[in-house]
């Protein structure tokens, strides 16, 4: 792209850059796009496309709102199959599906684990007329059920613009810069930018390279939004067990079930059932929604919030993963964050928050850091903002 050159983006295409370079220039495009995006109302028969963790989710989502599906669709249905979750659903292979079905029906993809515009291409080769992605459709039914994902930033005013522009020049290097650059397109306008030779790492979501390399044999962690203790799993294996703490923290009633059993054996580990806010108190929330559980006005239950700051963890290392209440749950850590100066691992995809409101947060609390961003999965899903003391840096 040369000086001064504007791109042109239309939605829901991907445009392939071969390098790094003139990111600026290509954040400007991003934001002077005057692009608009809406979300997808059912409008017709439903078939899902992906059996995996998010074809579990659409499936609870469209159960909860009482909107059928004819069927799901997966190269591996056979796989699926036997999994005790989709007993008594039918799960065909793609090569199965009748060509009448391709043309009269929805089809809601629920896969972000691979490039979504060349899985959006391969699927109109194959002769699907109407697509779209199960993001698109659950934000249109946000009112009714609690799942938000962000999909959706709208035009950027010129005070937002100013902060994003910010939290670009602060980040570390032009790796985490085009990281950034590639969840605003997709947030904003539906378009997918793949730059050549950067990786997108389903795997070490919040376990960078630039976290690992810091971490030691005293850690005292904290897993905000522990769900059911995966991620503190990962950690016990990222740090060979070695480590003076855990506290993980969970206010769902089944999800901190199987939490506080996946913590029984582990030497100092010790869970806490509540949601991480800013003020100490309750808050209505959504109880027993698995991965969507959070805080929300709208909720079914009352749960406890607590400050970080209130229990007074020497923290040295929190993930958070809030469903969206990141930036609150922030800004009850702020003592903590200043007094011990931990690393951070934030999610920031699951509203607007994260476009840039999270990491401004974390560059105005957490001075003399790397402010690190990476994607875990396409359509800027498993976003992490990353925060490491200078210190700690090897």
């Amino acid at each position: 792209m040369g000086k001064n050159k504007t791109l042109t983006f239309n939605p829901y295409t991907s445009i392939t850059m071969s390098s790094l370079q003139k990111e600026d220039e290509l954040l400007q495009d991003i934001l002077s796009s005057k692009i608009e995006l809406f979300p997808r109302k059912i409008d017709k028969p439903v078939i899902l496309y992906g059996a995996g963790s998010l074809g579990k989710m659409a499936k609870d989502f469209f159960d909860y709102l009482d909107i059928p599906f004819l069927y799901v669709i997966d190269k591996n249905a056979n796989q699926y199959k036997t999994d005790e979750y989709w007993q008594n659903i039918e799960i065909i292979h793609s090569d199965d599906v009748k060509e009448t079905n391709k043309k009269d029906c929805l089809l809601v993809v629920c896969i972000v684990t691979v490039p979504l515009m060349e899985l959006q291409d391969e699927l109109k080769n194959n002769g699907w007329k109407d697509i779209t992605f199960f993001y698109d459709v659950s934000e249109a039914y946000r009112d009714r059920y609690p799942l938000s994902n962000g999909w959706f930033l709208g035009k950027f005013n010129e005070k937002e613009k100013e902060s994003i522009e910010k939290v670009f020049s602060s980040l570390a290097n032009d790796i985490s810069r085009a990281y950034y650059i590639q969840f605003l397109a997709w947030r904003r306008l539906r378009v997918e930018l793949l730059f050549e030779n950067l990786e997108i790492n389903l795997n070490n979501r919040f376990f960078i390279p630039e976290v690992t390399d810091a971490l030691n044999e005293s850690e005292v962690f904290v897993d905000g939004g522990a769900h059911k203790g995966f991620v503190t799993e990962k950690f016990l294996r990222t740090v060979n067990n070695k480590y003076k703490a855990i506290y993980a923290i969970e206010p769902d009633y089944a999800n901190f079930e199987i939490l506080g059993t996946q913590l029984g054996d582990i030497p100092n580990a010790t869970a806490i059932k509540c949601a991480l806010s800013d003020k100490n108190g309750e808050e209505r929330f959504y109880q027993g929604f698995d991965f969507a559980s959070k805080l929300s006005k709208n909720g079914n239950d009352l749960v406890r919030t607590v400050m970080l700051d209130s229990l007074n963890i020497p923290a040295t290392f929190i993930k958070m993963h809030l469903e969206g209440g990141e930036l609150d749950a922030l800004k009850g850590a702020v003592n903590t964050i200043q007094k011990y100066r931990p690393i951070i691992a934030v999610t920031i995809y699951h509203n607007s928050d994260g476009a840039w409101k999270i990491p401004l947060f974390l560059i105005n609390n957490a001075k003399n850091y790397k402010y690190h961003m990476r994607l875990h999965s396409y359509g800027g899903t498993g976003a992490v903002f990353y925060a490491i003391p200078k210190e700690r840096i090897k």
